[in-house]
């Protein structure tokens, strides 16, 4: 009689199946690390960058209490066409040119009704919180400057004369450490040695004193901040029937039928833009705007400010699109093609947007 033995063999491995979940689990937990570590990243850069922005509102301020002013904006792109540069020769002495009150087309740029002028500057804030002009301009040679006058010049700087005596006896203005650190590592100053502006004096001779005028404090992606300045409507308050309050926020077509309180502050779109659709109905002022005279805006981290909104200077302008694209992640063709693209495109630009108001 024979016995068939039947023998069994256990496996202690895993199957593939197994070991593909196994797998997946892994990289699915590497994938919920990254995210989550993605977002830390970013918010803790979201905090960078505001603290930058709200640092160099707390300087603004720290400005105007000593000089009874905020800083003046700066004609980045010069005075007109014969001079295009933020520095001017006045009586043999080197000033930034800056907008003014009390000249006609310069009020209009500060009311917004210049479309050809910015109500920003990149520079303002290196020249007037750092003080990153050239000695015979700001009295200081690095960072500091003198006094700062109401027309945005810098006080006079007594130079070495021969009369010892008399030139004892003339103590110059008084000097100031920068009013906002740009070593403290979440911004640089940016000086452009290379090019420098040459005037010539009054017999047109070519002046040998050439001036850095190229200072921009930047962040930390190497993109210049702005330094925004607008001015109000003269309407006497007294005698709007309701006052101020009956000013309402309403607005139609922000660049040509604006009425109510948006009209009236003239506040530039990009900044109001950070609080809301200024042209939606239920759109409210807030109340730090209501008093603001200037705001500091930085782009995030996606580089761009988002305030072309003119869908043709986007559709037309290829090295613009460029930028779009590069740093938005989106179709270069798309760009030129479709003008709901741009406009989505604008709105993404911005809405990463830093802003601080203050008065």
């Amino acid at each position: 009689m024979t016995h068939s033995k039947r023998t069994t063999r256990s496996t202690s491995g895993f199957t593939l199946a197994e070991v593909m979940v196994g797998i997946f689990i892994v990289f699915l937990l590497m994938g919920l690390t990254l995210v989550s570590f993605r977002a830390a990243a970013n918010g803790a850069r979201s905090v960078s960058d505001r603290a930058l922005i709200n640092g160099l509102k707390l300087s603004v301020d720290e400005f105007s209490r000593e000089f009874g002013m905020v800083p003046p904006l700066v004609k980045d792109i010069g005075v007109d066409t014969a001079n295009p540069y933020p520095l001017v020769s006045v009586d043999g002495l080197v000033i930034p040119a800056v907008y003014s009150t009390v000249v006609s087309r310069d009020l209009e740029i500060l009311r917004g009704e210049r479309d050809d002028f910015p109500r920003y500057s990149t520079y303002s804030l290196a020249y007037y919180l750092v003080g990153a002009l050239d000695a015979e301009v700001d009295g200081v040679d690095g960072p500091g400057f003198v006094e700062v006058r109401r027309g945005g010049n810098f006080a006079p700087v007594y130079r070495p004369t021969t009369a010892g005596a008399e030139e004892e006896a003339r103590r110059g203005p008084k000097s100031y450490e920068p009013f906002f650190d740009t070593e403290n590592g979440s911004s640089e100053l940016f000086i452009d040695t290379r090019n420098r502006l040459t005037f010539t004096d009054s017999s047109g001779s070519i002046s040998q004193n050439r001036h850095v005028y190229r200072a921009e404090i930047r962040d930390r992606r190497a993109t210049a901040l702005r330094y925004y300045r607008w001015y109000r409507d003269e309407i006497a308050i007294a005698d709007m029937p309701g006052g101020l309050d009956a000013y309402t926020d309403s607005a139609v077509d922000f660049d040509a039928d604006v009425s109510g309180l948006v009209a009236y502050l003239n506040v530039p779109k990009l900044v109001l833009d950070s609080f809301g659709d200024p042209l939606a109905a239920d759109f409210e002022m807030p109340n730090e705007v209501r008093s603001a005279s200037y705001a500091i805006v930085g782009a995030g981290p996606n580089k761009l400010f988002g305030d072309y909104i003119d869908e043709e200077q986007l559709a037309s302008d290829t090295e613009l699109q460029k930028r779009y694209a590069e740093n938005l992640g989106l179709s270069v063709s798309l760009l030129g093609s479709d003008a709901d693209y741009r406009r989505k495109a604008v709105e993404a630009a911005r809405e990463d947007n830093i802003v601080e108001v203050g008065s």
